[in-house]
């Protein structure tokens, strides 16, 4: 995308919305244990959502065949398009994820998402006409928890279950994150059902 794609009032208001509620993975370690939770591989493409400073999107493209990262901060964006300079199956993009066209050919999305635009994320992702087969998202365990209908289903989670297996895979501690967030977090799977 160019370079000087510049955001409207909305998504500035969304930038504000979301700089607070942003928490980074640095520990290539736990990346590479939470990757290998999916089912990523040299055949897939891959949407992240949130490149902050590139650390995941450098593991996801060790294992995927191309990653589309989608970063709203400039600042980030530039960070990880100088870290992942010689990686060449990537692409970043400065841009608002809630204004980025989804891809049209099979995908599958991996991200460590703002939690407080969670929902959004999930409905965009999950109603569109071309969904991915598979998304794993790193979120607050509360959120986790409502999109599976725990401790009761809500229209909208039964509404999900319809289309979609979800499952908690992995817990994280709040230490894996920096800053450290004042919520639990894991990794909640959502498998597409083809009928």
């Amino acid at each position: 995308m160019s370079g000087k794609y510049r955001k409207s009032r909305k998504e500035s208001a969304r930038y504000q919305e979301i700089k607070g509620s942003q928490n980074f993975m640095t520990s290539r370690r736990l990346l590479e244990r939470i990757v290998r939770k999916s089912t990523i591989t040299k055949d897939d493409i891959v949407l992240e959502i949130g490149t902050g400073k590139g650390h995941l999107t450098d593991v996801l493209c060790r294992r995927a065949r191309y990653v589309y990262s989608v970063e709203i901060d400039r600042r980030l964006y530039e960070r990880a398009k100088e870290r992942l300079k010689n990686v060449r199956n990537v692409t970043l993009s400065c841009r608002d994820f809630m204004n980025y066209s989804l891809p049209k050919e099979d995908y599958k999305v991996f991200a460590n998402i703002p939690f407080s635009i969670t929902t959004k994320i999930v409905q965009k992702l999950t109603e569109d006409v071309h969904p991915p087969s598979e998304i794993w998202l790193v979120m607050e365990r509360g959120a986790a928890k409502r999109f599976l209908g725990v401790p009761r289903e809500t229209k909208y989670s039964l509404s999900l279950k319809h289309r979609w297996k979800l499952d908690i895979v992995y817990y994280f501690s709040r230490e894996d994150f920096h800053p450290k967030p004042s919520v639990d977090s894991v990794l909640l799977h959502f498998l597409r059902k083809d009928y």
